[in-house]
């Protein structure tokens, strides 16, 4: 499909990053290009091979994986109006190092190639950008009040070319014929559920395509895998309470009031957030927990799992119970 138009766009991709000294390599190193070159200090390889991948729509519609260090090419499906870069990138961003580059929409790759200057937009991950910003106030000069500057070295510093690359591109459109390189495996496809997880990933996964919400816990998949839970699972914890009522407003982030369905025990007062078995140092097993009925709320009867001292008195929750169970009811509360 279009195999022609792709070549042609991988060999004008080729032949601008050529122009700028980007190659397809096998070490991570930082750019060292002329100033004036708008990638310097991107994600990069040093050339040993010249390999180029050319992903065809058919492929991100089913779900696919971008290979690490290679020349990647691929074109957004015409059957999809926009889609978030991380979502069709496989929420990556934040541990993996790519940058990419889009041709600008509905331009033919000869009719860009007749424009001057930076020809489309960049997208950089969260990882590359925050590398980067390391990189340039690494290069910056360092002076104190202790080590106050030179007229010299004033000058120089502000003779010194300044190269600004900024992130452009957070959503795809359909169309958009766009370059990538990763130091590491990405999977790339459309979300067709809308659940925030591309096609490739819910493979991976296990999880269902076409199911926004796969457990049934309240919470997107995507969202599940993003703040690190298990999107097949609706307790991700084993506490005993459901993902979607410990995270009541199902956004992955724990807020006032709320419970951590990634931590059996959010308060840390040895008692679990819900109901638990618990061995104790006797052998002895027992059913503990602090929302006994698995409710999301502090009934009468139960103890806070969000304070490790419920009533305050100077005694966590869990050496109240265990006073209660080996003193008789006298030393319950």
């Amino acid at each position: 499909m279009h195999t022609h138009r792709y070549r042609r766009v991988a060999l004008a991709l080729k032949a601008m990053m050529a122009s700028l000294g980007i190659a397809a390599t096998a070490v991570l190193i930082p750019m060292m290009i002329p100033a004036n070159a708008p990638t310097e200090g991107l994600l990069v390889r040093q050339k040993k091979q010249d390999v180029w991948v050319v992903l065809e729509q058919q492929q991100i519609m089913s779900g696919a994986t971008i290979p690490p260090d290679v020349n990647v090419v691929f074109h957004v499906p015409f059957t999809i109006t926009k889609i978030n870069r991380e979502t069709l990138l496989g929420l990556k961003g934040k541990n993996v190092r790519y940058w990419g580059y889009c041709y600008p929409e509905n331009n033919s790759p000869e009719t860009v190639d007749r424009r001057t200057g930076l020809k489309g937009l960049l997208f950089l991950s969260e990882k590359e950008r925050a590398v980067r910003a390391k990189l340039a106030a690494d290069e910056q000069p360092k002076f104190s009040l202790s080590n106050l500057p030179t007229r010299d070295e004033v000058l120089r510093a502000a003779a010194r070319p300044q190269t600004v690359i900024r992130h452009q591109i957070e959503f795809f459109k359909g169309g958009q014929l766009c370059y990538i390189m990763t130091e590491a495996p990405l999977a790339i496809g459309l979300d067709d559920d809308g659940d925030r997880l591309n096609n490739r990933l819910e493979k991976d996964l296990g999880t269902d395509e076409l199911l926004e919400d796969t457990d049934a816990d309240g919470i997107l998949d995507g969202i599940e895998v993003k703040y690190g839970l298990d999107p097949n699972q609706r307790d991700s914890d084993l506490d005993g309470i459901i993902d979607g009522i410990e995270d009541a407003d199902w956004d992955g982030i724990i807020d006032t009031g709320e419970t951590d369905p990634r931590r059996l025990d959010t308060d840390r007062d040895e008692l679990c957030d819900g109901l638990c078995r618990k061995r104790l140092s006797n052998g002895q097993i027992l059913y503990v927990g602090e929302d006994k009925n698995l409710n999301g709320v502090v009934d009468s009867g139960e103890t806070s799992p969000l304070l490790p001292d419920t009533d305050g008195d100077g005694i966590f929750d869990f050496q109240e119970y265990l006073a209660c169970l080996t003193k008789g009811k006298r030393a319950c509360k």
